[in-house]
């Protein structure tokens, strides 16, 4: 489990999506809850405020980011080589490791290799080994491959059928053993982008030209393995350029052309070229790679250069001999593991500190992994000794359901696999492996190094492998991937690290990423540097703002300056004054639990005081207009269907279920088939989960009461109550439109019919919301219209259409004739963001320019609408400290002097939790059309923040992103993806909060 972006999905909650998943303390009660209390410092989008004393900064001006410059040398190039594998019988081979395991062969293999025909000694054919990058359907090096010329491509390293392709020694090439073949094709030589290789503006020449070669040596022209001459006497080293407002972008090249070794100056290159009879990197002729081509080189060999001292853990490396076991409040441990998970990746930025010029930069941050103590076996034994525990029949029929299709984690490797079934007949030590003539505990002991504690033990683990294939795990090897829900409460406090400690593991980190840090490969064995990529000193510092709070009303009065990071307090004093004779009465369909049978109805009248309390324009009757009872799953949704089916109902209907899941678990599968049917009629609906707390018999009356408030505010908010107000920036043309994007994927299971992992279908979400005015007087409603749309599993792209199709209905629904449109897409990374919106953003034009308005002049006579259409990133590593890295930022810091390679960006803490590092969402512009050049976008997503109807607190995002996730993840549980929820019905509803 990645306790590194928080705590999981917070089950506290249905309807709030993440709810609780991040809160401290107690988060939640209510299904539709949200994000629940947030305990001690709020929630993971909400709370937190402004920053809490010591740990977040007051009012910072400046902040350290974990963004590390970097150089590249002089001679920096590298060589893309083009394969293909086919089969015997000519068809494409797909597998990645089988064409990986052809090219090895291939090229190293110490008798048939192309290296060894070819002449290259074994310890030079290890140190090319070291730069050579498989990528599946083409190989990266950081050096020349000998024999691997253009002059001789495309060249056959492993053949099907003959042993030779050529004359001589250097022409036999190995077979292989069913037919396969593997041919390189082609190669190219790339130098660094020619943008990143130029100086800023004022900077000199178009491209930094050293003072003076650093060696007169010529490449060694001599065969491979013979002795070479040795280098004559170095020049003088020439005299540091003078420094400037802009770092250079090309650093002196101090590395060895024949071997990977980088030294920090030019005598340790020159005394091992003369020691070996190497030669220094020399130019190559070349052409500039893109930036793509350029980024995934660099990744791919900071990859390696991580793995070579640390250990793989999904996209992190760990050093597995350190980790923490926290314990409880009474000091007992909590059965997990934490260990330090470091990412590093490396990107194209446009620093303001370094003259707004195209620059390299490293980003390094800290995440936790957590890991159980308790392995599978000793979860199926319960305390019993493993070598003798015999199984009951109800036992392993118990066991089967709870694993089977679940995700374990292998303990030595930290992979993730799915289980397909649990083998209670064999043992390690009796189970054989296929094709090894050797059984699983002695293939753990010969292959693998691992002496099992329990050989004998049953059962094995059957889960599924690589290309849909089954394989067998001995079952003290591996341990569920899902946390218990009471772990997961705790994983703020014990899988999170502070400013101090991300500080300090970055500076670790980029220590061991410097030239000499790999000591283990000898002198001069940093690998990036001995490509080429030299980081620099110091960490990139950019300027902060501290975005003003905006005003915020609760029914017409102002939430004070101190409540703002939490006005839920101000909001229970709020009162709308709207006359009992001109509300509208709901008729609340109560659906309770048959365990809440003496207490539904004190629970509905507590809720229905708290809902008319803010005397607004929706309000609940004296009693239910009808009660059902339910049981649990098909006897909960049964209830429910057989009421609605059979009966005939009065408008207005507001349904409130009071929800008891079975075995006190956190989720209710009934909760996505009851929402459907209540969607598909257009029915409006609050849950209640009397498993996170009970308001029928409450040990804690205000605990209770605050819970149960949240959901009466939700409830108006889902009528369409707009609860607070929160001022916009008067420059923005009104009646604006604003729309939130975001699609939801489903997590991949494995599915015994299809005997592989499947996901399924995918859910886009549209928001479109209407501000007709930037005064709260004439906008004392919320104007709102969604869409979902089915989507093929991980599909995140081509939404054109859909966008287009959500837009123009919602101004036709909705009669208004936009002045001004602003677009937030969630879900959309770096090198997608120019298609999606050549895509998206024409369809959305074309429905702008229809107006909405009855008897309006049409399309042809309407002024274009100004647009602008903005990227939310909020899954990144940037972080932003204080200057000494003890301090995180407080909500509201805008950091807007870090650009990215193509768009103008920014960043906005939104959120300054207690208990981790803050972190920061980033907003891409990428297009901003003239007539919003005036709006400023930074105040406006802030402002936004402030908006989302089920938190009252700052969140990360604008709120009608927020209400987009949120509404995709509800569709996304649908048995049809939201395909029957009646969009026109729920027009001006937050039906989905």
């Amino acid at each position: 489990y990645d306790g590194g972006r928080g705590g999981g999905r917070g089950r506290g909650s249905y309807d709030g999506g993440r709810g609780g998943g991040r809160s401290v303390g107690s988060g939640g009660g209510s299904y539709d809850g949200g994000r629940g209390r947030g305990g001690r410092g709020g929630g993971g989008r909400g709370g937190g405020g402004r920053g809490v004393p010591g740990i977040v900064a007051t009012n910072p001006t400046s902040a350290l980011s974990n963004l590390i410059l970097a150089d590249v040398t002089q001679n920096f190039r590298f060589y893309l080589y083009g394969i293909e594998s086919s089969s015997r019988d000519g068809v494409k081979v797909d597998s990645v490791n089988r064409r990986r395991a052809l090219f090895m062969r291939g090229l190293f293999d110490a008798k048939e290799g192309l290296l060894s025909r070819v002449g290259v000694p074994e310890k030079e054919a290890d140190s090319l080994r070291r730069v050579v990058f498989f990528e599946g359907s083409f190989v990266f090096s950081a050096r020349k491959i000998p024999g691997l010329d253009h002059t001789n491509l495309p060249r056959v390293l492993v053949g099907g059928k003959v042993k030779s392709d050529g004359d001589g020694a250097e022409g036999a090439i190995p077979v292989s053993d069913n037919g396969d073949s593997l041919e390189v094709t082609a190669v190219t030589v790339y130098l660094a982008p020619s943008d990143l290789m130029t100086k800023a503006a004022g900077g000199g020449a178009a491209a930094a030209a050293p003072a003076k070669k650093p060696a007169t040596i010529a490449p060694a022209t001599t065969p491979w393995g013979k002795k070479k001459k040795a280098a004559p006497k170095p020049a003088p080293k020439p005299a540091p350029p003078e420094q400037t407002s802009s770092a250079p972008s090309i650093a002196l090249d101090t590395r060895c052309n024949d071997c990977v070794s980088a030294f920090k100056d030019l005598e340790g290159l020159m005394s091992h070229c003369k020691v070996t009879g190497h030669s220094p990197a020399y130019s190559d002729k070349g052409v500039p790679a893109n930036r793509e081509v350029f980024l995934a080189y660099c990744n791919v060999a900071l990859q390696r250069a991580m793995v070579e001292r640390m250990a793989r853990w999904g996209r992190e490396y760990i050093d597995p001999k350190s980790f923490q076991e926290p314990t409880g409040r009474d000091g007992q441990s909590l059965g997990v593991k934490v260990f330090k998970a470091y990412t590093c990746e490396f990107g194209l930025h446009r620093p303001t500190a370094n003259g707004g010029k195209l620059s390299l930069t490293l980003t390094v941050d800290l995440r936790a992994k957590v890991l159980r103590n308790k392995s599978l076996l000793d979860t199926l034994c319960d305390g019993r000794n493993p070598n003798n525990c015999k199984y009951s029949q109800r036992d392993m029929d118990d066991a089967q359901r709870t694993w089977k299709s679940e995700v374990v984690i292998c303990k030595y490797d930290k992979r993730c696999y799915s289980v397909i079934e649990l083998d209670f007949k064999h043992s390690p030590a009796s189970l054989p492996v296929e094709g090894q003539n050797m059984s699983h505990a002695e293939y753990f002991q010969q292959r693998k190094g691992i002496t099992l504690e329990y050989p004998n033990a049953k059962p094995m683990v059957a889960v599924l492998g690589r290309n849909q294939s089954k394989i067998y795990l001995p079952a003290e090897q591996v341990c569920g991937n899902e946390l218990e829900p009471r772990l997961k409460m705790m994983l703020p406090q014990i899988a999170s690290f502070k400013p101090p400690d991300r500080h300090a593991a970055i500076e670790e980190m980029k220590r061991f990423l410097k030239p000499g840090a790999q000591k283990t490969k000898g002198v001069g064995g940093g690998l990036l540097p001995a490509l080429g990529i030299v980081l620099q000193d110091k960490r990139m510092t950019v300027p902060v703002t501290m975005l003003p709070l905006p005003v915020i009303l609760a029914a017409g009065v102002a939430v004070p300056e101190g409540r703002k990071s939490n006005w839920a307090p101000n909001l229970a004093q709020a009162r709308f004054n709207v006359q009992a004779g001109k509300a509208v009465q709901l008729n609340v369909v109560l659906v309770y639990h048959q365990h809440l049978r003496q207490t539904q109805n004190s629970v509905y009248e507590r809720l229905r005081d708290m809902v008319n309390n803010f005397s607004s324009t929706y309000r609940f009757g004296a009693k239910p207009y009808a009660q059902v009872e339910a049981g649990d799953m098909e006897r909960h949704w049964g209830a429910v269907e057989r009421y609605f089916g059979g009966t005939k109902l009065p408008s207005n209907i507001f349904v409130v279920d009071l929800s008891k899941p079975a075995k006190r678990a956190a989720s209710d599968p009934a909760y996505s088939v009851v929402k459907q049917m209540l969607g598909k009629a257009g029915h409006l609906s609050q849950f209640v989960n009397f498993n996170t707390y009970d308001h029928g018999n409450p040990r804690d009356m205000r605990k209770s009461t605050t819970i149960l408030h949240g959901c009466a505010r939700q409830i108006l908010s889902k009528c369409g109550v707009r609860v607070w107000w929160v001022n916009v920036p008067r420059s923005l043309p009104t009646p604006a439109v604003f729309v939130g994007v975001d699609v939801f994927h489903a997590p991949r299971k494995y599915d015994p019919k299809e005997k592989k992992r499947t996901a399924k279908e995918s859910v886009a979400a549209i928001i479109v919301q209407v501000l007709r005015s930037t005064d709260p007087k004439k906008c004392p409603t919320v104007e709102i219209y969604s869409e979902t749309a089915r989507r093929d599993a991980g599909q995140e792209m081509d939404l054109g259409a859909v966008m287009g199709k959500a837009v123009s209905n919602a101004l036709k629904i909705l009669k208004v004739n936009p002045m001004s449109c602003v677009v937030w897409r969630d879900g959309v990374g770096d090198n997608t963001i120019e298609q999606v919106a050549q895509q998206e953003i024409p369809m959305v034009r074309r429905a702008l320019a229809q107006t909405g308005v009855v008897g309006g002049t049409g399309a042809a006579a309407k002024p274009p609408t100004p647009l602008t259409y903005i990227v939310c990133q909020k899954r990144i590593n940037t972080k932003f400290l204080t200057a000494d890295g003890q301090q995180g930022l407080p909500a509201g810091a805008l950091v807007q002097d870090l650009q990215g390679a193509n768009h103008q960006s920014f960043y906005i803490t939104g959120t300054s939790p207690p208990y981790s590092t803050p972190k920061p969402v980033r907003f891409v512009i990428a297009q901003r059309d003239k007539g919003l050049m005036t709006t400023p976008m930074t105040d406006l997503s802030w402002a936004l923040c402030h908006d989302y109807p089920n938190w009252a607190g700052p969140i990360k995002l604008p709120a009608p992103v927020q209400m987009a996730h949120k509404l995709a993840e509800l569709a996304g549980g649908f048995a049809d993806c939201g395909e029957s929820i009646d969009a026109a019905r729920y027009a001006n509803k937050i039906y989905f909060l």
